[in-house]
């Protein structure tokens, strides 16, 4: 870990702070919960500057950990990629809901592809460039056909399981239904999520193994 590192952290979780910050701003549950205990609703920003301080201890905690295996180190990346990446997916299916004022029907599906999508691009180039540290590579078609094959499964999986919640499930537990849209969408990222480091690590960015002479 070196400088690079830390400040990397620090951007990644500003705006990954400020994305969540704007998904709780807008649904009004955290406001909620902070409003029992007397606190401003406006707190709810203090993701902006709580989760880069989170995501640089997240960094150390990795190095400290990779003193028994050494993938510990990529996992803390990952981890706060995957986080920004999940705010991404997210944020972009609140906005698209929120700009065509749809929260029920087919078009909640497509937002749902839509965001995740614009996920997994994302995705791609801070896995590539500093989560696995792929780098320049003379096999970059070979790469990107094999990004593109598990970002297709990706996104069946988890465009299928929001589906399959939404269409199988009403809004449970007292949610609204703008709010269980949201659950089923965290469901979904997270078992897209799994779904892409087991992908990216083990059949996109498969580092080779080095011959010596």
């Amino acid at each position: 870990m070196n400088k690079k590192d830390i400040l990397i952290s620090i951007i990644v979780g500003f705006f990954t702070g400020a994305i969540w910050s704007w998904v709780f701003s807008r649904l009004g549950t955290f406001d909620s919960a902070l409003a029992q205990f007397g606190l401003a609703p406006g707190l709810v920003w203090g993701f902006v500057v709580l989760t880069p301080i989170v995501f640089v201890m997240g960094l150390y905690l990795g190095l400290w950990l990779s003193r028994f295996r050494h993938f510990f180190i990529s996992f803390s990346r990952f981890v706060m990629v995957g986080f920004l990446n999940a705010g991404i997916d997210i944020g972009v299916f609140n906005f698209l809901m929120f700009v065509a004022n749809i929260e029920v029907g087919a078009a909640v599906s497509a937002f749902k592809g839509v965001s995740f999508v614009a996920a997994v691009i994302n995705s791609y180039f801070w896995n590539k460039f500093w989560v696995f540290e792929a780098g320049a590579t003379s096999k970059t078609g070979s790469e990107f056909s094999k990004f593109i094959v598990v970002t297709a499964i990706g996104l069946f999986i988890n465009v299928g399981v929001v589906s399959g919640i939404l269409y199988v499930y009403a809004p449970q537990f007292g949610f609204s239904q703008q709010a269980w849209n949201n659950v089923a969408a965290v469901a979904g990222a997270a078992m897209g999520l799994v779904w892409n480091f087991v992908g990216y690590r083990l059949i996109v960015f498969k580092k080779e193994a080095t011959v010596i002479a």
